[in-house]
């Protein structure tokens, strides 16, 4: 069996401890500004998902506008064609009558 041996042992707990010493030393040193950092950034994330929210409906507000900008205009076009051709038909029953004059 490969059994560590006693030396290895006590190296690996060293190091354990070593790490464990390291990690509350990197906490005072740089875990207020961490977490201050991190609140900044979830008040970010937070700030960016109502700001695509607003846009999307925006968007939506804009996207049926232009549905009823086109609708209208199309409904005010068939108008006018429809009077263009009313005048077109009256024009050529003037020319009629006249060329029977």
């Amino acid at each position: 069996m490969n059994a560590p041996s006693l030396s290895e042992i006590r190296s690996s707990a060293g190091r354990e401890l070593t790490d464990e010493k390291m990690d509350q030393v990197r906490e005072l040193l740089v875990g207020d500004a961490m977490r201050r950092v991190e609140a900044r950034v979830a008040n970010l994330e937070s700030r960016l998902a109502e700001v695509e929210l607003g846009l999307s409906r925006q968007l939506d507000a804009l996207e049926a506008r232009i549905d009823g900008l086109a609708g209208a205009s199309a409904s005010d076009r068939k108008l006018a064609f429809e009077a263009l051709a009313g005048s077109v038909s009256d024009l050529s029953e003037q020319i009629r009558r006249i060329s029977r004059s």
